[in-house]
């Protein structure tokens, strides 16, 4: 998915930065970046740590982040599981629901190792995020739109994401979330499932909304109406989701270059 970038930020969005970005050494195949983390002895001071297994370690240096319910996260342990492509969301569902791993990243073998590096913090994100909301802390998300053949009752979720650059400037991005119907249910907070299919077709338009809420460029009428539903936060997957009949016909504006 293209980014789109903005000179600014007028909101309080979660901007994520070069310094958030764990470096991944993956091999040139299909498989599973999965990660555990766990209290930190010494906070300020995280070190992600190889496995002592026998899967190939992705080696990564990330910045602390704490939660009262999840407490220090950091150090953290990453591993790379070789998978099949075509059982990668059915394998990374599975491992995800062991008590031995927190997040699972699903990267394809045409996926940047920076793309699924963001992918991997923003999972640290989201699952402090969903811990808050009783969501559960496991998470499982990748930086190419995941195919659900063969994993029945599977949801994926497009979440946008922002990204900065070191000269500041900001731009959207779109990483996946894949989760099991029971959850996609309560993440929806009782709305009814929305027609993935148009949502998934509208992510350019979108991501050009979110562009233009986020540096005050749309006209009074359409800010007011966005306003209402978004309660004065950011443009997420999540107010999508539950206001498609609001946010897409905004957003198919927003496409048109309509201001």
């Amino acid at each position: 998915m293209d980014t789109l970038a903005s000179e600014k930020t007028l909101t309080g969005e979660r901007i994520f930065t070069s310094s958030d970005l764990p470096c991944l050494s993956l091999p040139n195949t299909d498989g599973l970046v999965t990660c555990r983390w766990f209290q930190d002895s010494i906070p300020g001071r995280p070190a992600w740590r190889a496995p002592g297994g026998t899967s190939r370690p992705a080696w990564a240096e990330a910045t602390a982040d704490d939660d009262g319910g999840l407490g220090q996260r950091g150090p953290g342990q990453v591993s790379f599981v070789v998978v099949d492509r075509a059982w990668l969301v059915r394998e990374g569902m599975d491992r995800v629901r062991t008590r031995a791993v927190d997040a699972v990243v699903l990267h394809a073998k045409a996926s940047p190792p920076g793309r699924t590096a963001l992918a991997l913090a923003f999972s640290a994100y989201l699952r402090i995020r969903q811990h808050r909301m009783g969501l559960g802390a496991d998470v499982v998300t990748a930086a190419v739109r995941p195919e659900l053949a063969g994993a029945p009752g599977i949801f994926r979720v497009p979440h946008l994401v922002t990204v900065s650059d070191g000269t500041g400037t900001v731009a959207d991005t779109i990483i996946w979330q894949v989760m099991s119907g029971p959850r996609y249910d309560a993440w929806l907070g009782g709305a009814t499932r929305p027609d993935h299919v148009a949502i998934e077709a509208a992510l350019p338009s979108l991501l050009r909304l979110r562009h233009q809420w986020r540096t005050g460029r749309l006209d009074q009428a359409r800010a007011d109406t966005l306003s209402a539903v978004l309660d004065g936060g950011d443009l997420t997957a999540q107010k999508i989701f539950r206001h498609p009949r609001v946010v897409l016909p905004l957003a198919n504006r927003a496409l048109r270059g309509s201001f």
